[in-house]
């Protein structure tokens, strides 16, 4: 059984991002988000 990855600040890693959230990125965040989402890394909340 796997542990979830933490990131250094303790929090869990983000996988799951709504429309709103990403317009606030910048536009290199925002592409690799975008990439990350179309390879169904990350999942995307309407």
């Amino acid at each position: 059984m796997s542990v979830p990855k933490k990131r250094v600040n303790g929090l869990p890693k983000k996988n799951y991002w709504h429309l709103y959230s990403l317009q606030n990125l910048e536009g290199d965040k925002l592409a690799k988000i975008v990439n990350k989402i179309l390879r169904k890394e990350y999942l995307l909340i309407k």
